[in-house]
């Protein structure tokens, strides 16, 4: 599935929110979103099932819709992430991402988590393909 910038930026942000929000909320959050690009935006991940409607609220004296990203949507962002990777796998080996990806990690405990559970994995992963 192919999603333009602004697609992209939308399901970002509603990604990043602990809460629903309302279009205004989207627009206040990006960066040169117009309410009229949300709307049109909302209206196609609708469609498409990457984001659902999660209730409605009052915006001032009108009622306004909530959105949410669904799950749907993050498999849809794992699956372009790892397109994109495969398209520059031959350029970039995978130690300089895993690097990057950590580097990107500022709290120390959550890093020393996630460092941790890929030691396990990549175990599991080398157990698993040595065979």
């Amino acid at each position: 599935m192919k999603l333009n910038p602004r697609e992209l930026e939308v399901l970002k942000i509603l990604h990043e929110s602990s809460k629903a929000l309302t279009s205004t909320e989207i627009v206040n959050s990006g960066e040169e979103l117009t309410q009229s690009t949300v709307q049109a935006v909302l209206r196609k991940l609708l469609a498409t099932e990457l984001v659902e409607v999660q209730g409605v609220t009052h915006s001032g004296n009108v009622l306004s819709r909530t959105f949410g990203a669904t799950k749907k949507s993050k498999e849809v962002l794992s699956q372009k992430f790892l397109d994109d990777l495969r398209n520059f796998h031959t350029i970039i080996d995978k130690k300089t991402i895993l690097n990057g990806l950590l580097e990107m990690e500022k709290d120390n405990p959550r890093l020393d988590k996630e460092v941790d559970d890929l030691i396990k994995f990549l175990n599991n992963f080398k157990a698993k393909h040595s065979k």
